[in-house]
């Protein structure tokens, strides 16, 4: 299983439980059903992208900055603009307990195959319903009659109807009811929980949260037919007499959810204005999510080595002093010293070279060390040094790749070949 499986996979499921816990907890009872249906396929979406979103603040130093290059254990990536491959926010132990445990590998992949097939049978299931039986076109919604004994269900913009029961009582009730989850487009909700099951069908949450949908569509579905001159009474009648007849699974249908609870939401007294800032509590998660997960969290600390305690003041000062003499090193002039194919192939050369320290992986030690060096009248890498340290062994790592750069074109100012200073960022980052 991939780091980046596994990074999905955790902080998507924790946000999943997180945003679930919050509308079983405070909003599930109110009557404020499309604000409901909002927040669950809001919280749904945010959960998918979570792992996929980052930010990070970037410092800078008094020296000519080359592009970062990111580092991390498990792939190299580098981009003629900053190269950033991020990694999860769980721990290395926990990220490498999963790697290397096969029976955990084997039960997820396993159970997602079965999912996924699953998912394919029932749609499979839905499509041949629709090729092998006459269907009509009526309003703008395809009318499919069926020969299976089941109430009205409706998928997109089929509505499946027993053909023997086309003039039954209450049916014009219901094939309203399933009008009106057509209309409210409530199968694009199922296809997407669907879709999220098949990578978390491991979590309890996401099951809770798939019943917690499709219950809010039957609140929305009754509440669009419970229009005047509807009487409540008889529909409720209607839900108790169709209760247990089923459907197909990933079909929107009439009697879905549990009937005790539609009949009291239909009952129920509309929730007051002021309820409705309990959605305030979802802005809330999400804010606390992002800060828990998608902002970069870097250490520098402090190591004895000179070379390493130097302050990018210090380096600044000695770099800035404008002096006479042939060895003056300069920041900026008039043609910049280049690498053999530009700063793009500088980039892939320390993507390519670099090797993030064991130890630093097993202790989950991620961050971003900053190296200045100086290409002379030669062209050569000279004096690489820490300005801003990581760790012992990353600060090794990286002075030894940037140790062993190969000759640049070197730099001149007013015609003449100049000494110029360099500061490359390196970030490592840990999945």
């Amino acid at each position: 299983m991939s780091t980046t499986v596994i990074n999905f996979v955790f902080e998507s499921g924790v946000s999943l439980i997180i945003f679930t816990l919050v509308y079983l907890l405070f909003l599930r009872k109110e009557t404020f059903f499309m604000l409901n249906r909002i927040y669950l396929m809001a919280a749904v979406l945010f959960s998918v992208l979570l792992p996929f979103i980052h930010f990070q603040a970037n410092s800078t130093l008094p020296s000519v900055m080359l592009g970062e290059v990111t580092v991390t254990a498990m792939r190299y990536q580098n981009l003629l603009q900053t190269v950033t491959v991020y990694g999860s926010r769980i721990s290395g132990t926990f990220e490498q307990t999963i790697r290397s445990i096969g029976l955990i590998r084997f039960i997820y992949l396993s159970g997602t195959a079965f999912f996924l097939l699953l998912f394919l049978c029932r749609l499979l299931q839905i499509t041949l319903l629709i090729l092998h039986n006459e269907s009509e076109r009526k309003d703008g919604i395809r009318i499919v009659k069926i020969d299976r004994d089941t109430t009205p269900f409706s998928f997109f913009n089929f509505v499946f109807i027993n053909r023997n029961y086309l003039d039954s009582p209450g049916m014009k009730e219901m094939v309203a009811h399933e009008t009106e989850h057509v209309r409210q487009g409530h199968s694009f909700d199922v296809l997407i929980l669907e879709l999220l099951t098949i990578s978390q069908w491991f979590n309890p949450f996401i099951w809770l949260l798939k019943r917690s949908i499709r219950e809010n569509h039957e609140f929305l579905a009754d509440h669009g037919v419970l229009k005047p001159g509807v009487s409540s009474a008889a529909y409720r009648l209607l839900l108790l007499g169709r209760s247990f007849e089923q459907q197909p699974v990933i079909a929107n249908n009439f009697n879905y959810s549990l009937t005790k609870i539609r009949i009291k939401m239909i009952t129920q007294i509309k929730s007051s204005k002021t309820a409705a800032l309990k959605l305030s509590l979802g802005l809330m998660v999400t804010a606390a999510l992002l800060m828990s997960f998608a902002f970069d969290k870097e250490q520098y600390p402090i190591q004895d080595n000179t070379s390493v305690n130097q302050s990018t003041e210090t380096v600044a000062s000695n770099q800035q002093k404008a002096t006479q003499t042939k060895d003056q090193i300069f920041t900026i002039v008039d043609q910049m010293p280049e690498f053999p194919g530009g700063e793009y192939a500088l980039r892939t050369y320390i993507g390519k070279n670099i090797k993030y320290p064991d130890d630093a992986v097993k202790a989950g030690i991620k961050g971003k060390v900053f190296v200045s060096f100086v290409i002379d009248k030669n062209g050569n890498v000279m004096n690489p040094k820490i300005v801003r340290s990581v760790s012992p062994s990353i600060d090794k790592e990286a002075l030894r790749v940037i140790g062993t750069l190969p000759k640049w074109t070197p730099g001149k100012n007013k015609g003449k070949i100049v000494a110029v200073s360099y500061t490359v960022p390196i970030s490592f980052a840990l999945k």
